[in-house]
């Protein structure tokens, strides 16, 4: 009976020595990506089952998708701006010559530009005799002299100025 119990306790010591030995001998799952990427040999995954390429490849797609909306944003910026450019061109070269300058003034909220004379031809263009027109304010004087309220009103100042129709015209701009 003692042989017995004393075979059982060696046979019990015995398997669990056998078992630690196994789990020592037993390699865990490494992953050969984190192992690449950190240079230790990581454990407890494997390669299949890593995050790490999934979460690269995600980061790699946002910066190429964030890379491409900097590019979009970029070409439109350029492309407003060379249609400001373009459109401020032919503004200037349409601009009618002054024959005479008149007034800008204010009455209420309303700019007043009068006593103006243009000739119908823009600058580059020879003027025949008695080619002249006189301007009567209807609208922005831009889409028919070429002139902006602030160019005409620096005429009449002789330069820019912060009086009340510069103030009003930043407003209504």
């Amino acid at each position: 009976m003692v042989t017995t119990a004393l075979w059982v306790a060696l046979g019990a010591v015995l398997l669990s020595l056998l078992q630690a030995g196994v789990r020592t001998l037993r390699v865990p799952p490494a992953c050969s990506w984190c192992t690449r990427v950190s240079g230790h040999e990581v454990t407890g995954h494997t390669a299949e089952q890593c995050r790490g390429p999934r979460l690269a490849e995600q980061q790699r797609a946002d910066l190429s998708a964030a890379h491409q909306r900097d590019l979009d944003r970029r070409d439109r910026q350029l492309a407003e701006h060379a249609d400001r450019r373009t459109a401020e061109r032919q503004r200037t070269a349409a601009k009618l010559r002054v024959e005479r300058i008149g007034s800008v003034t204010t009455r209420g909220r309303e700019i007043r530009i009068t006593g103006w004379a243009f000739s119908t031809y823009p600058y580059g263009v020879p003027v025949p005799a008695g080619a002249g027109q006189a301007y009567a304010y209807q609208g922005r004087p831009e889409q028919t002299s070429g002139w902006t309220v602030e160019e005409l009103h620096a005429m009449t100042h002789g330069g820019a100025c912060d009086c009340d129709v510069a103030r009003l015209a930043k407003t209504l701009s």
